[in-house]
């Protein structure tokens, strides 16, 4: 180090080295040279303790069966099961069976898994499921896999050139199904074109141990083998003392990874969500209770957009719409208990960014964005941490951010994408203890709409806010002590908001006004100015084309969105984002009121054109209309519509032909739709009736 370096580290002024010549090491990422995955066929995924990556062999479950037992059953009775198709040529099926006691409450539990032949042939091939299930009232269903071959075939790479300084990263784990079995031996050999091999990993892994077969991440540094080209072989062994025993070894996401000089314009991206979040609920917003005084420093330290319009009043149509920036209509999934999937012709935003070498990591809380769905799309990581039955906010976010903070911890020497979402504010309200204390003594203005329950009340809501705005502060103070705060763009944003009575109805789902509309929007992070506010009116089917421009990734052909990054990064407003529709659709069928739900006939639609705005409701074989000026009436409490529709006609003919040009879109995107619906998971069906998705 030259001696001026060393003087100014004395005096307590390492800062200023990196403008000296020479001092500090040069700023470097890792980036892929090859993901494994990606050239294997056979590759696929694999979920280990509701946390999926992408395999080099993948031991896909079937669900054969799905029951509801009552008290009265015969509980010794064998179960004979028929076979789905996909299964029909295996001679031995590994059962996992999933049960549920009583009627409402909880996740279905795994019973031991067990080995079945199969009997029969073609459609009428069956396999018998011993009896033993728990008394009372039980709702049992059943996961097949064919029975792996023992020992499995080594999985060989291609041969690779073996860059300086490269290692390969990868994670071991075995399927749940096998966590009874005994241990399995994993190990990589690096084969050179002679076919000579040497061991670069062993280890095993007992199942039954404390840590049992979760995910254990490990990395091998690859300098001796550098210049050279090698083939990677991935073996495993069963090691139990069973003959009969077997297991289901998964080697997760294997990368092979070098060091390169990193740009100072790269930037990270971590995405967050927080369901349900309605903006005008936000000190940041003018709310007058200080709810999240450190989303209000971050929005202090970036931009605020003041104006931000939802494509829809739900879960995953809303979230949908942020990944692909198309409407519902045009994406498919309309609402969260459907079983429509993203065709897999359409891109995601973490696909686009998982293609420009980005490590690619997401901390959901189930529900509506639950795996199989298409959510999971290009992440190399999809963490589901499910609200818990019956639901209970106050126990998802001290979990879910932790879990996204030690991700990034792991991948933090790559570029990164987190997306992490929170159902923390989400209903019913019952924040923790320590936060029943905050605004307490406040004026009538604040007082609860009459009618309402206390789970429903506006002020838990605001003490939701105010706690998961704790965890956010903590999340972020982990970022920084990570060193990772300065090159991360983080935005902080919501799918929706939420109805306290402003029009008759609570929750969310079934309307588009503006408390369920109109969410928040932060930008904090490098290129972003400080303590700005804008006001153009902007959508989150925006966000996608918004995000990859500022990464400096293309953005695919096909969206509908328009990137804000101009006004993101400073630049005056063009004058054509406040004449520029934004469309919002509701497909939830039942309307909230204290006392019962009311049917309503879907869709509803909306359209903001600056600050007018108009809503359609379907009422039999017609349509009502409702028109309002948001400058002078931002609650919507005046209708206008019968008085001017003249003033209206033009958003008038915008909803009237929406429908049939989301259709002619979705099928120039979509050519060839989804195969098959996916039947709604049992588990994800609890999820959403615990957060009131579902009777």
């Amino acid at each position: 180090m030259p001696r001026a370096a060393q003087l100014l580290r004395a005096l307590g002024l390492a800062s200023w080295l990196i403008q000296l010549p020479g001092c500090g090491p040069e700023p470097t990422l890792f980036a892929p040279v090859a993901r494994l995955v990606e050239a294997d066929p056979a590759a696929g995924h694999a979920v280990i303790e509701r946390d999926q990556r992408p395999v080099l062999r993948a031991f896909p479950a079937t669900r054969i069966h799905h029951q509801s037992l009552s008290p009265r059953d015969d509980r010794s009775a064998v179960l004979r099961l028929a076979v789905a198709p996909e299964l029909r040529e295996a001679r031995r099926l590994v059962l996992q069976p999933f049960v549920r006691q009583g009627t409402t409450a909880g996740y279905h539990r795994p019973l031991p898994a067990q080995v079945a032949p199969v009997h029969g042939n073609g459609a009428g091939s069956w396999v018998d499921l011993p009896g033993r299930l728990p008394p009372g009232r039980v709702d049992l269903f059943v996961e097949a896999r064919e029975l792996p071959e023992q020992p499995p075939r080594p999985l060989e790479t291609r041969p690779l050139e073996i860059p300086p300084r490269a290692r390969l990263d990868f994670a071991i784990g075995i399927l749940e199904a096998a966590w009874d079995q005994g241990p399995v031996h994993f190990e990589v050999q690096a084969c050179d074109e002679a076919g000579s091999c040497n061991p670069i990993f062993g280890e095993t892994v007992d199942p039954r141990s404390e840590a049992g077969g979760s995910w254990r991440e490990r990395s091998v540094a690859l300098e001796s083998l550098a210049g050279a080209r090698r083939r990677f072989r991935f073996e495993t062994r069963y090691e139990g003392p069973a003959e009969s025993g077997f297991s289901f070894p998964c080697w997760g996401d294997p990368t092979l990874l070098a060091p390169r000089a990193r740009s100072s314009q790269e930037r990270n991206l971590i995405l967050i969500s927080i369901d349900t979040l309605r903006a005008d609920h936000l000190d940041v917003y003018g709310y007058p209770r200080e709810t999240a005084p450190f989303l209000a420093k971050l929005a202090a330290e970036g931009s605020v957009f003041e104006a931000v319009v939802s494509a829809a009043t739900t879960t995953a149509p809303s979230h949908m719409t942020i990944f692909t920036s198309l409407q519902p209509s045009v994406h498919g999934l309309r609402g969260n208990a459907g079983s429509a999937q993203l065709a897999a012709s359409t891109p995601t935003l973490s696909e686009s960014l998982h293609a420009q070498g980005f490590a690619t990591g997401a901390v959901s809380e189930g529900g509506g964005i639950g795996l199989g769905r298409g959510f999971d799309r290009g992440f190399d990581t999809y963490i589901e941490n499910p609200a818990s039955i019956p639901h209970r906010p106050g126990t998802q976010s001290a979990v879910s951010f932790p879990r996204a903070l030690d991700w990034i911890q792991r991948v933090g020497d790559r570029r990164f994408f987190l997306f992490l979402h929170t159902y923390e504010v989400h209903g019913p309200y019952q924040p923790p203890a320590e936060y029943e204390s905050f605004f307490r003594d406040e004026g009538p203005e604040l007082a609860a709409p009459a009618g309402l329950a206390p789970t429903r009340s506006p002020v838990h809501y605001d003490r939701e806010i105010r706690y998961v705005d704790d965890e956010l502060r903590r999340f972020v103070a982990g970022l920084e002590a990570a060193g990772q705060l300065d090159d991360t763009l983080l935005v902080v944003t919501s799918d929706h908001g939420e109805e306290f009575l402003e029009h008759g109805a609570i929750g969310h789902g079934s309307t588009p006004y503006q408390e369920v509309l109109e969410v928040p929007l932060i930008f904090r992070g490098p290129g972003v100015p400080a303590r700005r506010r804008i006001d153009a009116p902007v959508g989150l089917v925006d966000l996608m084309p918004t995000l990859l421009e500022l990464l400096g990734v293309p953005v695919p052909a096909g969206v509908s969105g328009r990137s804000f990054a101009e006004l993101v990064s400073g630049a005056a407003a063009d004058v054509s984002w406040r004449e520029r529709p934004l469309f919002s659709e509701a497909w939830f069928a039942h309307r909230r009121t204290p006392a019962e739900r009311l049917p309503v006939a879907q869709p509803t639609l909306a359209v903001r054109v600056g600050d007018r705005k108009l809503i359609r409701f379907r009422e039999g074989d017609s349509f009502r209309y409702e028109y309002y000026d948001l400058a002078s009436d931002p609650g919507e409490k005046r209708d206008l519509y019968a008085q001017q529709p003249h003033q209206a006609a033009d958003l008038r003919e915008l909803l009237d032909s929406y429908e049939a040009a989301a259709v002619t879109l979705r099928r120039s995107l979509v050519p060839v739709e989804a195969a098959e619906p996916l039947a709604l998971d049992p588990d994800r069906e609890q999820s959403l009736r615990a957060l009131g998705y579902l009777e």
